[in-house]
């Protein structure tokens, strides 16, 4: 008797302890989740699900916390169970699954019932009306992806990002208005100076308080009366002008609620007989995006774009993407036969590296980039009286000599970079003199000729990369210096 007595009360200590252990345990799981620390939260639940695998609020916060750290696949059954089970806030979660696989229509299914059963007084009410804006808006768009490679991108401050801009000449020039008209408006707005210098595009504000695009070229010594341009769309301000060289091309960026999302890049042609513009063209994914994007330039004689965009962005930052630009020949993806996830992946630029089919096309743009790069450093150079080179540090500081940097690690990587430099120059040169010769060459000749080219190409690959890598690494070494 006493046996069974106590067999009995060790078996319900058991269930006591372990409903107790189970029940701390979830309270911690939904402290953290509900603290946004989805990480430490993700295993405590996936445990909790193994003592309650029914609980719908458990499948719900797991299901969440895979969305929120990335594991978009792993969360899909378990905020499907939720919201079979009526679990208000795993519709809000499912349609950002649906989004991020590419499932559009499912997606504002989704939000669309989340809209429905919750009030408009929950905190995420206002941000997921917002969000099946962009889904929609992204649907519509996504039947037509081009496929853009990319080479590069750079994050830098929003409030200097022409910085990241390095077109030729040929390509004319952009500024700030504050900084082209010597002002201190504190406007975000730009100007677009023809290569000639006799001509500009420029934003500013309009009459009616919206942003408008404006015109005026140099008579003699002075310059026209600014007239507004004709053509452009109605809505929204029109910002960030850039005409291509043909003198027809026109881009430009506009926030009208018809576009993808904040300011949209568009593109249109000049009619000279009307002088009015054509109807403007949304440029698209993966140029367009939820965000802002803006600040298209191109550079035609080299075949290099550049533009703007804040996505995934802190509000201080954005992104300056660098492109292969192709005049004609435009490819898009089919709808019908490509992934649709690959397809949104390129739509929203995930990864650089994945768009860059063409690795022969992607090794000429880069060395085009760095050719670039230094001739005009070697501009900037040649037109400085100050010393031996011109290193921008930001955008109020320019280095001149080396005894000008104050962080011994990064003077020694400047040093470097100058070295390289001089490397790739005599290599740029000796190339160059070696395929003159390979035509006049005999076939010993020929031979040891293509030997050397090979070698040296290797070697100049090689030096392109190391070049952007070393200027960076002097750039934030000393930058780390100073903020000590």
């Amino acid at each position: 008797m006493n046996r069974k007595k106590y067999v009995f009360s060790f078996l319900l200590f058991l269930f006591v302890s372990t409903g107790i252990q189970a029940q701390t345990l979830e309270q911690l799981a939904r402290e953290n989740f509900l603290a946004g620390r989805y990480e430490a939260a993700k295993p405590q639940l996936k445990r909790c699900l193994k003592m309650a695998p029914k609980d719908s609020r458990i499948n719900f916060w797991y299901g969440a916390c895979c969305i929120e750290t990335g594991e978009t696949e792993e969360a899909y059954s378990y905020l499907k169970y939720a919201a079979d089970h009526k679990i208000q806030n795993a519709y809000r979660y499912l349609g950002q699954y649906y989004y991020l696989t590419g499932n559009f229509a499912d997606a504002v299914d989704a939000l669309e019932t989340y809209l429905e059963v919750a009030s408009s007084s929950d905190p995420a009410y206002a941000d997921t009306q917002k969000f099946l804006q962009d889904v929609r808006a992204k649907q519509r768009f996504m039947r037509r992806v081009e496929k853009v490679i990319f080479v590069d991108s750079l994050v830098i401050d929003k409030a200097s990002f022409l910085a990241g801009y390095h077109q030729g000449s040929e390509s004319g020039k952009i500024s700030t208005y504050d900084d082209y008209f010597q002002k201190t408006t504190g406007l975000d707005c730009t100007v677009f100076v023809s290569e000639m210098g006799n001509k500009i595009y420029y934003s500013c504000p309009t009459d009616s308080g919206t942003i408008g695009l404006y015109t005026s070229y140099r008579m003699t010594n002075e310059w026209s009366k600014p007239t507004a341009l004709q053509g452009l769309l109605e809505q929204g301000d029109s910002n960030y002008p850039f005409m291509l060289s043909d003198g027809t091309t026109f881009y430009f960026s506009n926030n009208n609620p018809d576009g993808v999302g904040g300011y949209d890049i568009y593109v249109t042609r000049y009619n000279p007989d009307t002088d009015r513009f054509l109807k403007p063209d949304n440029a698209g994914l993966p140029f367009n995006s939820p965000a802002n994007d803006y600040m298209m330039v191109v550079d035609e004689l080299n075949g290099i774009g550049w533009f703007a965009s804040d996505r995934r962005q802190p509000e201080d930052k954005v992104c300056i993407y660098t492109f292969i630009w192709k005049e004609g020949g435009k490819e898009y993806y089919d709808t019908d036969q490509d992934d649709i996830n690959v397809i949104s992946r390129a739509a929203d630029i995930i990864s650089i590296e994945e768009s860059q089919t063409d690795e022969d096309a992607v090794r000429q743009a880069r060395q085009t980039l760095l050719r670039m790069s230094l001739s005009n450093d070697d501009a900037m150079t040649a037109k400085s009286s100050k010393g031996e080179f011109t290193f921008i540090l930001d955008d109020l500081t320019d280095y001149h000599r080396l005894s000008d940097f104050r962080c011994p690690e990064a003077k020694e990587a400047y040093e470097e970079y100058l070295a390289a430099k001089d490397e790739f120059s005599r290599l740029e040169k000796s190339l160059s003199e070696w395929r003159d010769k390979l035509a006049d060459a005999t076939s010993g000749q020929r031979v040891r000729l293509e030997d050397d080219i090979r070698a040296a190409e290797a070697q100049y690959e090689q030096i392109a990369q190391e070049l952007p890598a070393l200027e960076r690494k002097a750039r934030n070494a000393e930058k780390t210096f100073l903020s000590r």
